[in-house]
């Protein structure tokens, strides 16, 4: 087993501890050789550079073999016009990806209402960028840990939001900024993010919950919404960062 299969065999591992029962999971690699891809697929890919049609095959790749994990039968993962992957009706899903690895997420629809997953480097996020990620409240904390420490809880906090935002997406459609999202983490790494303001059928306050872990050389962060836990919430005891 190579290096780059074991840490994806650590990816998936460190995914399925955290994600709820129904929840499938899938790692593959960009630099493997990818299943073939559907025409619809081909097609929207096609004019794309070599390095980004190698990501988005293998997060196909990656997409069908967690539908096989659900029992569900391959099937084209399109590309709609806001370029979000379009799962089977029956399903609910999120891909990311980077230059070495994918991974997809999927589960049934009447189980779940959504999905997100990010996968990041974790190399330290430079100073001059937390004030794009993190809103006042989360830079006061920042400011309080070793100056060494804050580029990394700065990356924590900018792949909590980015599952966040890619759970929510699926299903209110709606676009916003980092600063839209207050999150707090807890020791273990599980997080509350709050919603400042409404976005589709979420109102300000709604509370998303997921999970950020470290493995290996990348931040993993997920979050989903279950079918029955709806409604908005109270923060937990938590810390942040």
């Amino acid at each position: 087993m190579t290096m780059m299969m074991r840490h994806n065999s650590r990816l998936e591992l460190a995914a399925r501890a955290v994600l709820p029962t129904g929840v499938a999971v899938s790692v593959t690699s960009p630099t493997a050789d990818p299943e073939p891809l559907w025409p619809v697929e081909k097609e929207a890919i096609a004019s794309a550079i070599p390095s980004r049609q190698r990501e988005f095959a293998a997060g196909r790749t990656a997409a069908r073999r967690a539908l096989l994990a659900l029992g569900r039968a391959p099937a084209a993962i399109a590309v709609g016009d806001d370029r979000a992957p379009i799962w089977p009706r029956a399903i609910v899903g999120s891909i990311a990806h980077d230059s070495t690895t994918c991974i997809a997420v999927a589960a049934e629809r009447d189980r779940f209402k959504a999905l997100g997953v990010d996968i990041e480097p974790a190399a330290p996020i430079e100073a001059e960028l937390f004030q794009e990620i993190c809103r006042p409240e989360e830079l006061a904390w920042l400011r309080q840990l070793p100056f060494a420490g804050r580029g990394q809880v700065a990356r924590r906090f900018f792949a909590a939001k980015e599952a966040v935002y890619k759970c929510q997406y699926a299903m209110s459609r709606k676009i916003f900024g980092f600063n839209n999202l207050s999150v707090v983490f807890d020791r273990q790494g599980r997080f509350d993010a709050r919603l400042m303001k409404p976005a589709g059928p979420f109102e300000s306050g709604h509370i998303f919950k997921g999970m950020t872990a470290l493995v290996g050389d990348q931040v993993l962060s997920l979050c989903w919404i279950a079918e029955n836990a709806y409604g908005a919430e109270d923060f937990q005891d938590s810390v942040t960062g």
